[in-house]
């Protein structure tokens, strides 16, 4: 068996061994003497190369420490991000469906201000640097980590809401916002308590931000060798602008103009007073057998498959 845990040996982390001369196939045997005496923290396996190929690919173990990470634009990108998430997801949270801004869209989002801002900002401000260019991989990171810290705040608010309506209940405004604050907090300390043991180790892995990190790599991927070589003309902000029009025009149908789309149940159509069959099939009821031509009904209460 191959051993995976490579560390770094020198100052400027640069991995022992390359990446491409590690045999990513190779799964970890839990009866492998090697596996059972390499304990699970230490000082020198923090920076472990995963056993998982997927991971391996997507998450590489080295750092280029020149990459600039908290610039202007990151914390301008982020903070910007945190008010268009937090202002869209409350106003929209309260709707028979839900709609949210997931962070497929927070990190399109960000990549295309990012751009943007490469190109119009100056280099420097009142003596400041606000725009070292190229917008880089760590930016855009760090900018959808700030955006997405907002994200999950729809619960404690609708636990607020529901204290109100059907408890008559009217808990103040510094209070609520001290305990969103509160569980934010305890969550991030959790998060904090147990990366050592959940994130860091080599042969953890997690497939949500597994899509995430190959979304981000994706579009910072300078190498045109497989975009030389594939059929595929059309380039990905014309791709994602078409997608984004399309959407806009067909949203019109389900939200505005035909709502009974968001869920079509023919059983409810055809007998419209039957209780039993209004539970079981309507839109408010199980929806079992009910027929959805909105995305936004699919996502709203459960994780995009995507």
């Amino acid at each position: 068996m191959t051993n995976n845990n490579y560390e770094y040996k020198n100052l400027d982390h640069t991995p022992s061994q390359p990446i491409e001369s590690i045999n990513l196939h190779s799964i970890p045997d839990n009866n492998s003497e090697t596996h059972a005496n390499t304990p699970l923290l230490g000082p020198t396996n923090d920076n472990q190369q995963s056993p998982y190929e997927e991971v391996a690919i997507n998450v590489p173990n080295h750092d280029d420490p020149t990459v600039l990470c908290l610039t202007f634009r990151s914390v301008f990108i982020g903070i910007l991000l945190i008010f268009v998430k937090a202002i869209t997801d409350q106003l929209f949270a309260l709707r028979t469906l839900p709609l949210s801004l997931d962070i497929g869209i927070i990190i399109l989002l960000s990549f295309m201000i990012g751009k943007f801002l490469e190109k119009i900002l100056p280099e420097k401000l009142f003596n400041m640097t606000v725009n070292p260019k190229p917008f880089s991989v760590k930016e855009h990171t760090l900018a959808v980590i700030m955006a997405m810290s907002v994200d999950g705040n729809n619960s404690l608010i609708q636990a607020i809401a529901v204290q109100r309506v059907y408890y008559n209940y009217y808990l103040h405004h510094f209070n609520a916002i001290i305990f969103m604050i509160t569980f934010q907090l305890f969550a991030l300390s959790i998060a904090g308590i147990l990366k050592r043991y959940l994130v860091w180790p080599g042969a953890m892995i997690w497939p949500k931000t597994l899509m995430t990190c190959c979304v981000i790599r994706t579009l910072h991927n300078e190498d045109e060798t497989e975009l030389n070589q594939s059929r595929w003309t059309m380039s990905r902000f014309k791709f994602f602008w078409l997608m984004l029009l399309f959407q806009f025009l067909w949203y019109w149908f389900p939200g505005y103009i035909f709502p009974l789309l968001a869920s079509f149940s023919f059983v409810c159509m055809i007998a419209p007073n039957n209780l039993i069959f209004s539970q079981i099939t309507g839109a408010n009821g199980l929806s079992i057998g009910a027929l959805q031509f909105d995305w936004n009904a699919w996502v709203s209460f459960l994780d995009s498959p995507i």
